[in-house]
């Protein structure tokens, strides 16, 4: 039996934990937002991110409705004496130095390149937020998804890019090559690239002869010049006489979230359509 002593010091070890886990928490960046919104305790998630409510950038705009939105200024932040802000490597140094200053403490998620950075963040988040159990049923999530979509990579692997706004193509060392490697396709883009896309011409994506071609569709009702080059006659024609293709919301991967499964699992859909066919 417990001597009233230890009893006493373990209920003191689980208020410490209780009390230490923050409660008014702001999130400023969409990828912090995607996290903080399924890992919060309940009344803990005191704002997040303007993006995070728009459904055409945001993957959890349902989640994040009825919740505050800010701007990701020290203004709008510091308005909701958090005891805890997420934040990404890119949000702004200027606020995340103010915030330091006034003593605010702030969690940083990095850019997401990979599935073990997808898990990396989540951890990140779920320790910061005092919700690590959650964290890794989350990620046991995201690998069970991943496990069903994965596909062998063969010799005769089709040649694929995953292609976007601006004549963008998806490099190599970045989770959207990732995934056509996971999903069974060889990427024709093979260099690396810090900002995750390579540029490519239509004459460069033709040259490279891709027998499967991703759209990464951004915003597909709101007309832009920077739409202008996937409905290109040549890259059109080239399709229908020598590819097959498929359309990917850029917004699933815009943040390299768990929702990058979902592209997964699109890809793999493709790919055994693919090999059927062939």
């Amino acid at each position: 039996m417990k001597t009233p002593a230890i009893i006493l010091m373990a209920l003191l070890v689980g208020m410490s934990a209780a009390e230490a886990a923050p409660t008014r928490i702001v999130s400023i960046n969409l990828c912090t937002d995607i996290l903080a919104l399924d890992l919060a305790a309940p009344g803990t998630l005191k704002s997040v991110f303007r993006v995070a409510a728009d459904p055409g950038d945001s993957p959890v705009a349902d989640k994040a409705r009825g919740i505050p939105l800010n701007n990701a200024t020290t203004e709008d932040i510091l308005a909701y004496r958090p005891d805890l802000v997420l934040a990404h490597a890119y949000s702004s140094p200027f606020t995340l130095k103010l915030l330091a200053k006034a003593g605010v403490p702030v969690v940083q998620v990095k850019d997401a390149a990979s599935f073990a950075d997808v898990r990396s963040n989540i951890r990140t988040v779920a320790s910061a937020m005092g919700v690590a159990e959650k964290g890794e049923a989350m990620i046991a999530r995201f690998n069970a998804a991943l496990a069903a979509s994965a596909r062998p990579m063969r010799a005769d692997a089709p040649r694929a890019v995953i292609y976007q706004d601006l004549g963008g193509a998806a490099a190599a060392d970045t989770i959207l090559g990732a995934l056509l490697t996971h999903t069974g396709f060889k990427n024709v883009i093979t260099a690396g690239s810090s900002g995750g896309f390579v540029n490519l011409t239509i004459e460069d994506l033709i040259n490279t002869r891709p027998q499967f071609v991703a759209i990464g569709i951004y915003r597909p009702l709101e007309p832009s010049l920077a739409h202008e080059v996937l409905s290109h006659p040549a890259l059109k024609a080239y399709v229908a006489a020598h590819a097959r293709s498929i359309n990917l919301p850029a917004k699933l991967w815009t943040c390299g979230s768990p929702y990058v499964a979902e592209i997964a699992a699109m890809l793999a859909a493709a790919r055994d359509t693919y090999a059927v066919t062939q």
